[in-house]
Parts: C-alpha cells; sequence; structure tokens
C-alpha cells in the first residue's frame, strides 16, 4: 500500500506538472502552518501475550491534526521540511480471536474502549502549484519520513489497563488543495491529505501490539511568503 501511494502520487504530481502553466506564486522562502479534522482508519491488530493471543479491529473517533513547515518556491515547485502531529480518541475494539492455551474461541463481540493513539510526523513533501491566472492556486503534493506512533488505551469494556508505548516507523502521505493568494505574501488554503505509515509494533515486554496506521485529513491552512 505504501509502495503504491507514494508512486501514485508523486507520479502523478510529475505527470500532470510536466503538462501545466508555470504557477504564479513567487520564488522564495515561506513557513505555512495547517490544523483541521483528522480520521484514522479502522485498524487490524494482533495482541500477543505470554498464554496466547487476541487479533481484533480497533475503531476510533474523530480527531485532529496540526502541522508547521519551512519551504522554498522555485516556479511552480515546492519543497518543504514538516512536523506534523495527529490524534485520535479510541473508541470500541472488535475482538474476532482469542486464543489461550491453545484453546481458540470465536466472534466475541464488541467491547469500549477508552484512550487515545496519536502520530508525530517528520516529513520532507513536494508540492506543485497551478497557474489558474487568478488569486485561485490549486496545487497536489505529496511526502516521505517517518512518524512516532503511541498508543494509550485506558480501559478496555470498562476495565482500566496500564498500557502506553510508541514506535516510530517510515511514514508517507499525498493530497491535493485549494489556495487563495490574499497578498503577494499571504496564502490560505484548504487540503486534503491522505497520511499512512509502515505497521507500527507496540512491545511494553508483555504484551507486544502490531497495528496499522492509516488517515484522513482535511485541513486549513495559512502560509508566509518572505
Amino acid at each position: 500500500m505504501f509502495k503504491k501511494a507514494l508512486f501514485l502520487g508523486l507520479s502523478g504530481t510529475l505527470l500532470i506538472g510536466a503538462f501545466a502553466a508555470p504557477a504564479t506564486a513567487a520564488d522564495g522562502w515561506y513557513a505555512s502552518g495547517n490544523v483541521g479534522f483528522s480520521t484514522a482508519e479502522e485498524s487490524s491488530t494482533t495482541d500477543t501475550f505470554p498464554t496466547g493471543n487476541i487479533t481484533a479491529d480497533i475503531k476510533h473517533n474523530l480527531g485532529y491534526g496540526i502541522s508547521g513547515a519551512v519551504g522554498h518556491a522555485t516556479g511552480p515547485f515546492r519543497i518543504e521540511g514538516e512536523l506534523s502531529y495527529r490524534k485520535n480518541d479510541l473508541d470500541e475494539v472488535d475482538i474476532k480471536t482469542l486464543t489461550v492455551a491453545g484453546v481458540l474461541f470465536t466472534n466475541l463481540g464488541v467491547a469500549e474502549l477508552k484512550g487515545d493513539s496519536s502520530s508525530l510526523g517528520f516529513m520532507a513533501n513536494g508540492y506543485y502549484d497551478f497557474n489558474t491566472w487568478e488569486k485561485w492556486t490549486p496545487f497536489v503534493m505529496g511526502g516521505i519520513g517517518g512518524a512516532k506512533l503511541n498508543i494509550e488505551p485506558e480501559t478496555v469494556a470498562g476495565l482500566a489497563v496500564n498500557y502506553d508505548e510508541s514506535d516510530t516507523v517510515l511514514a508517507y502521505q499525498v493530497g491535493a488543495g485549494l489556495g487563495y493568494n490574499f497578498s503577494p505574501k499571504i496564502l490560505v488554503n484548504l487540503q486534503y491529505r491522505y497520511f499512512g505509515t509502515n505497521d507500527p509494533t507496540f512491545d511494553d515486554g508483555v504484551d507486544k501490539l502490531e497495528g496499522e496506521y492509516k488517515s484522513h485529513n482535511f485541513w486549513i491552512g495559512l502560509t508566509q511568503r518572505f
């Protein structure tokens, strides 16, 4: 999934850019920030412990995301370094199987899950800005880097748990948006990003939790050109 999404995003950016008119954005340095909603996809997980394992799907509530970046524009192209953060509360866990001492139990149902999961991303992004000869600037983007993922469940089916673990993995993102130039120096934008990572493993020495992390992000942003 990682290779396919990254290849399609970056290939699409370069292919469209090759046939598009130059963008009007000024060359030079800029700083930008974004904030908005983040929806984490359902995560298929396996929890392995000394006497067996559990397979389950973890669902999240709607969360939030923020990011900040510094970059440089050259014609229609932009390259930047970005720091981002996303957080979602845990919602419920659908337990598919439970194996204890070699005995298998299936379809155990859905339980309430409280706590949260989060990602701290360190990304290198590339953009292509399209020239509409107006104040509106559509753009596409792609990025690659790393993310520190954290999961901290507090209760499962009302029972308190003590688990707070992190893993740092390869991360990627692709997206598109529309900017509006209020002035030669100030641009605001609305954008969508798909953000994903390699599968993380969380291990506290007793429980090893293997899962997934993918999210859909809808953000509003501000760019200051220098």
